[in-house]
């Protein structure tokens, strides 16, 4: 169901077309509803920008569920299940774009995130939209870019000069620019040089912290032209897919 209004429209170069990303509501059909069910208690968060939120796992929901029911709160076991999943990560981020416009202030890790925003506003925004049961492209995705995210970790602890934080927040949200056609927005993006454009865009767009807007951008580089982000996601990408294939032995 796509509602009109409020397109999000930027020049990125004389290159790449006006990107209309209109506000497709690709979850307020009754049937992704009716499979989210076990959302059904969040409230829908809305965020400044126009943009649908970004869907969680059921178990990531279930698990901030059980973590923040205690009577003392494990900060850092909070942050590793926020940081297990690409869209509960991307949405903290959103909000702390929204909350702190300048880089130079702003929460640079999860947990510092956590500390600086009211719970209730944070765990809206994380747990706002959930991934339907049957949508397991999505589901698959995220268990992919989680995958991807450890192994740029493990690259970055061996490569000087980059944080190993930082290089998993990279590995998990490098792909940004594939999110609108993987979650069904009508943006009339397809090839990968759009989507490259359109994951800078985004990136730029929510305030994103400025290494992930970094990595982002410099990803279409030659092999001969890699950045140093680049490599390691190049690296990243082939240790995840030996893991995967020795795992499916």
């Amino acid at each position: 169901m796509t509602q009109p209004g409020l397109p999000i429209t930027k020049h990125m170069n004389e290159r790449v077309k006006i990107i209309d990303m209109g506000r497709t509501q690709i979850y307020e059909n009754d049937e992704v509803l009716g499979c989210a069910s076990m959302f059904s208690g969040v409230p829908a968060f809305a965020f400044a920008d126009p943009l649908p939120n970004i869907p969680v796992t059921a178990m990531t929901r279930l698990q901030l569920d059980l973590l923040l029911a205690g009577r003392s709160i494990d900060l850092s076991a909070v942050g590793e299940v926020i940081l297990s999943d690409a869209g509960a990560t991307l949405q903290m981020f959103r909000l702390i774009g929204e909350e702190h416009r300048d880089q130079t202030n702003r929460p640079t890790s999860i947990e510092e995130c956590i500390i600086s925003l009211d719970a209730n506003r944070w765990y809206d925004a994380v747990c706002a939209t959930g991934i339907a049961h049957n949508n397991d492209a999505v589901l698959l995705e995220w268990q992919r870019l989680r995958r991807v995210a450890r192994c740029a970790r493990e690259i970055a602890r061996g490569t000087y000069g980059f944080s190993p934080e930082q290089a998993y927040m990279v590995g998990l949200l490098h792909n940004l620019g594939s999110f609108p056609k993987l979650l069904g927005w009508e943006n009339g993006v397809s090839s990968p040089m759009e989507q490259h454009a359109l994951g800078v865009m985004l990136a730029e767009y929510w305030n994103l912290p400025g290494y992930l807007v970094d990595a982002i951008s410099e990803q279409q580089q030659t092999l001969e032209n890699e950045s140093h982000w680049a490599s390691i996601l190049r690296q990243a990408h082939e240790m995840a897919r030996q893991i995967e294939e020795s795992s499916n032995r």
